[in-house]
């Protein structure tokens, strides 16, 4: 015989472990050959702050925060920063001219 172990990272605001662990395990039991013997335990509970949250996502789903669009500084495209820098020459060029008057 031989042990397989497997790690499973549920991410959420809150959850109920008790009905995690039962689906877990009405899942294996139903997918297992009768033979097969499985435990399955409520682990750790770790509190994320955002970026922590963000970091993690970003290593295990590959989805990062720009993709995802919620990253603190946002990377605009060059594009978009030609169009900022428009807005803010023109915003200078009118705040001068109805200061001077």
């Amino acid at each position: 015989m031989q042990k397989f172990s497997f790690n499973v990272d549920v991410v959420a605001d809150t959850l109920d472990r008790e009905v995690v662990v039962e689906s877990i395990r009405e899942c294996l039991s139903d997918a297992l050959p009768g033979d097969v013997h499985a435990s399955v335990k409520a682990g750790e509970v770790k509190a994320f702050s955002e970026q922590g949250y963000k970091v993690w996502r970003a290593r295990v789903t590959g989805v990062t925060a720009e993709a995802a669009g919620d990253s603190a500084n946002p990377k605009k495209s060059k594009k978009e920063l030609v169009e900022v820098y428009r807005d803010w020459e023109t915003d200078r060029k009118s705040t001068r001219l109805n200061s001077s008057h």
